[in-house]
């Protein structure tokens, strides 16, 4: 009977809940960045349709010089727009897994267009959060998918 008491006093204690923050401004840790020439609007729909295509949906849309400094703004016809992804969970056996995206879509002065993707994937364990920027397959699944719309 006491070991009993004691393993479910045990499995009480280190089966905690670790609180899970998903900021929506995703920093420059490891971003992915492709460059596609063809006109901004074109880009900025195919990367709207791939992200749709891919499950995920555009939750708000604002301008990246609210949250950073880039040098090329300053110059003139350059457009930019930041895209914030709702949150995904996952559930796991031992956790849970949670990831978003910021898609930062910006024109270029020679008719190209860049789009820079960053993921971020928090998995909640029973006592830490585990933090990861890359998801090399992923991101290159996204840009192939850009590209066929774009043909």
């Amino acid at each position: 009977m006491r070991k009993n008491v004691l393993l479910w006093v045990s499995l009480f204690a280190f089966a905690g809940c670790a609180s899970v923050t998903i900021p929506n401004y995703i920093r420059d840790e490891h971003p992915y960045r492709k460059t596609f020439y063809a006109p901004y609007d074109t880009v900025l729909d195919a990367t709207v349709h791939a992200l749709e295509d891919f499950g995920w949906k555009v939750a708000k849309t604002t301008e990246p010089s609210v949250f950073e400094r880039n040098k090329d703004t300053d110059k003139p016809g350059v457009r930019q727009i930041l895209l914030f992804t709702d949150v995904r969970q996952m559930a796991f056996i031992f956790g849970t897994r949670y990831a978003r995206m910021n898609i930062y879509v910006q024109s270029g002065t020679d008719g190209s267009t860049e789009v820079e993707l960053r993921y971020l994937t928090v998995t909640s364990a029973s006592l830490k959060n585990f933090q990861n920027y890359r998801n090399d397959r992923y991101a290159g699944k996204f840009f192939g998918r850009i590209e066929s719309l774009l043909k």
